[in-house]
């Protein structure tokens, strides 16, 4: 049984990595194709709270917010698809409203609402 492992992002996050720094754009993403060759679920540190079930990639002062979902194909291979959900760009404030978590917060809720309304919006990388 073969393990696939595909990075895809959202289109709000790729819009949000658009406005990165060049330096930090090209951390995040050797970062989040590295993703690809290792086991996503353990490469990076899972979160908690109203975050559980997303981890982050720690970037400098920038966080990669995303999640993996497994899908079993029709071969029997298992097909781990990491989801770049939310590009969270910030500085760790903790009590801060502008606080990088409370942040990705915000914008998982809204993406979870837009899913529900009118399906994903998901670009591969």
């Amino acid at each position: 049984m073969k393990r696939r492992i595909a990075v895809q992002w959202t289109l709000p996050a790729k819009e949000e990595l658009a406005t990165l720094p060049p330096k930090v754009r090209r951390a995040i993403l050797d970062k989040t194709r590295a993703l690809a060759t290792c086991d996503p679920r353990k490469a990076y540190k899972p979160l908690h709270g109203p975050l559980r079930g997303y981890y982050r990639i720690p970037v400098s002062r920038y966080r990669v917010i995303y999640t993996v979902n497994e899908d079993r194909l029709a071969n029997g291979d298992l097909q781990l698809l990491v989801r770049v959900v939310v590009v969270a760009v910030g500085i760790r404030k903790a009590g801060d409203k502008h606080d990088v978590y409370k942040l990705a917060e915000k914008l998982i809720r809204f993406a979870r609402r837009a899913e529900l309304s009118d399906g994903d919006q998901i670009e591969k990388d």
